[in-house]
């Protein structure tokens, strides 16, 4: 039966992989099924979590980080509300809102749980992870549809009129650039490390691996077009031998010498729009910052206290200016949250980022080291993206940084249990 207990969790889980890439809605209403679906087991459970994940040491690890960053982000709500920082005599207008996207921080927790009470874990990682892979295939056909006819949403690009940011469904080209690199470095990275071992070609791994680098390409991004050959140089660090390292290495800076010198990449690399703005919103942090070094101006306060700060700078003249969020994961945190969710952030990224190396390290099993190799670089790229954009909160990319981490801890789990004949 499809409903059965041993099938249905598991298509639950491929429907997230695949609505995960594609918006908002479909990314929170298949999370609701994952979250309902995980009410329903840990009921069944007499609600215990899954063993393999609570007697897991990073799993436990990772509850101190997590419960540390999202009450650091608690604190700073609180603190905003009681003793507000007022500019131009507003105060930050706290609401439920601002206490909203700290539950995702439990998102690891729930999917991870799902997948370790599947039947076969291995098994459900593989399946979810072509059903990931698949969902990518089919949006590169809509990201190059969409490049040269706007459809199915259209954001212009301004210096290269007529034709479009490939933002798929996704609202905004920035935060394409950020989701879709998860999917795009794990299939490449299993891709290039099943070659090596086995000198033969993953067809779906690889053909996922360029359709993702391919979608990164047409955001026309420049976040993405700098990510993704830092990506392919720390994959070369991994698989290659000094020798092919270098002349890989040296390939790739001439190919993106001469691409640089096309005069559509060459007007976009070249156009300053947005650096100005960028560089007054991390002023204004860094002031919100001053205002209050422990907690900040309040946790998703940034963008809101902007226009007012500018107000009490300019008065006459502050609807001149960009309000917005800080355009940088670090100010944001910092002018947001203060030093205590600055440190709690920089602690749990640094957790998950060697949560992926310890696994990536873990030779006894290949295929699931490239996978979070693959999952580690990503998340790399992804705080390199965070350099200039807000890639921490923003709902839609949260959704997929989350499912990675899960990814990580599904991983941790199975590399820590005995050897099964079944293999990803």
């Amino acid at each position: 039966m499809i409903f059965s207990r041993k099938l249905f969790p598991l298509l639950v889980l491929c429907l997230y992989a695949v609505l995960s890439l594609s918006s908002m809605a479909g990314m929170n209403i298949s999370f609701l099924l994952v979250a309902l679906t995980f009410l329903y087991l840990l009921l069944s459970e007499s609600f215990r979590l899954p063993r393999a994940l609570r007697t897991l040491p990073e799993f436990k690890s990772y509850l101190v980080y997590g419960c540390a960053l999202f009450f650091a982000c608690l604190l700073s709500l609180v603190v905003a509300k009681v003793a507000p920082v007022i500019y131009a005599g507003h105060a930050p207008d706290i609401t439920v809102h601002g206490f909203l996207k700290i539950w995702y921080l439990f998102c690891p927790l729930i999917l991870a749980s799902v997948f370790l009470w599947l039947e076969h874990p291995r098994l459900g990682v593989d399946l979810v992870k072509r059903s990931w892979w698949a969902a990518t295939l089919a949006l590169s056909i809509v990201a190059v549809i969409q490049f040269f006819t706007g459809w199915p949403i259209a954001q212009e690009i301004p210096t290269n009129l007529g034709h479009y940011h490939a933002i798929l469904f996704f609202g905004h080209h920035l935060s394409t650039a950020s989701i879709i690199i998860f999917p795009t470095f794990v299939a490449l990275a299993q891709s290039i490390g099943i070659y090596l071992r086995e000198k033969r070609i993953d067809r779906f791994a690889a053909l996922t691996a360029v359709a993702g680098i391919l979608i990164l390409f047409l955001t026309y991004a420049r976040t993405a077009w700098l990510s993704v050959p830092i990506g392919l140089l720390i994959l070369f660090f991994r698989y290659l031998k000094p020798k092919a390292r270098w002349t890989s290495v040296m390939s790739l800076l001439l190919v993106l010498i001469a691409g640089s010198q096309t005069p559509a990449m060459k007007e976009r690399i070249s156009n300053s729009m947005g650096i100005t703005d960028r560089f007054r919103l991390w002023q204004a942090n860094i002031d919100f910052f001053k205002h209050n070094p422990f907690t900040g101006i309040g946790w998703l306060k940034t963008q809101e206290m902007s226009e007012f700060y500018f107000k009490q700078l300019d008065p006459e003249h502050y609807h001149d200016y960009f309000w917005g969020h800080a355009h940088s994961n670090f100010f944001e945190m910092l002018g947001g949250t203060g030093l205590i969710g600055l440190v709690a952030f920089l602690a749990w990224s640094f957790f998950t980022l060697k949560l992926a190396y310890q696994a990536a390290n873990v030779k006894s099993d290949p295929m699931l080291a490239d996978f979070s190799y693959g999952i580690g670089v990503a998340l790399v790229l992804l705080h390199i993206n965070g350099l200039t954009n807000v890639t921490f909160w923003e709902g839609k990319v949260m959704h997929q940084q989350m499912f990675a981490v899960a990814w990580l801890l599904v991983i941790r789990a199975l590399q820590r249990q005995k050897p099964t004949a079944l293999k990803l």
